[in-house]
């Protein structure tokens, strides 16, 4: 029986309107968790590199995971597997069997996941796994569905996100420049002391000789 999406709506419009956004990523991912009875999932954003960043994992599989070199970015160059494809044709897939996983590895027996996309543009992925019975096309309907949903509140925060760190390197350069102005100021007051002390000892020198040559 197909599920309704209006009850996660009105879920998804209270996480948007009422927690922090550094919280947003996280309780988005556990509403999902909940919804498709799944064991492990994450909630990615792309980078303005084009990698996939999971800031959102389920809670304590992170530091389980043994992979060497782990880490929550995901180059475009490494894409692989189930979520690699999701990711590279834009499409939901799923897969029903034991995923082949690199060594360290939580293992994988069921997995399904959707692009997020905001007018063509992938700009996300949920992915989801392991539960306790197979994933299907309503599962997929529904995820899709939640995914158009969050499509412009993700937008919207990426652009925010990307303003806020260009407008943090412009304060940073200016800051900067300040610093090396006040550095060079520094050196010039130096440079006038310098200058000044030069011109009176002259002016002390011109003197002494002119008392010279009267005596």
């Amino acid at each position: 029986m197909p599920q309704s999406f209006e009850p996660i709506r009105e879920k998804l419009t209270q996480i948007f309107l009422l927690t922090p956004e550094e919280s947003m990523y996280a309780n988005v991912l556990d509403l999902l968790l909940a919804q498709f009875e799944s064991e492990f999932g994450y909630f990615g954003y792309i980078s303005r590199e084009g990698d996939l960043v999971c800031p959102s994992m389920t809670r304590g599989i992170f530091p389980q995971c043994q992979v060497p070199d782990k880490s929550i970015t995901f180059k475009k160059e490494i894409w692989g597997g189930l979520w690699g494809r999701i990711l590279r044709e834009k499409r939901s897939l799923i897969k029903n069997l034991s995923h082949g996983v690199p060594a360290g590895h939580l293992p994988i027996y069921r997995s399904f996941g959707s692009p997020v996309l905001y007018r063509g543009e992938l700009i996300g992925q949920f992915h989801l796994a392991n539960r306790p019975r197979d994933y299907g096309d309503d599962d997929v309907k529904l995820l899709e569905q939640i995914a158009d949903f969050v499509a412009p509140v993700l937008h919207a925060r990426l652009r925010h996100d990307e303003e806020l760190m260009a407008r943090h390197a412009a304060e940073q350069a200016i800051l900067e420049t300040n610093s090396q102005l006040a550095e060079k100021l520094a050196e010039l007051e130096k440079l006038n002391a310098a200058l000044i002390d030069r011109e009176e000892r002259m002016i002390e020198l011109k003197e002494e000789i002119a008392r010279l040559k009267k005596s």
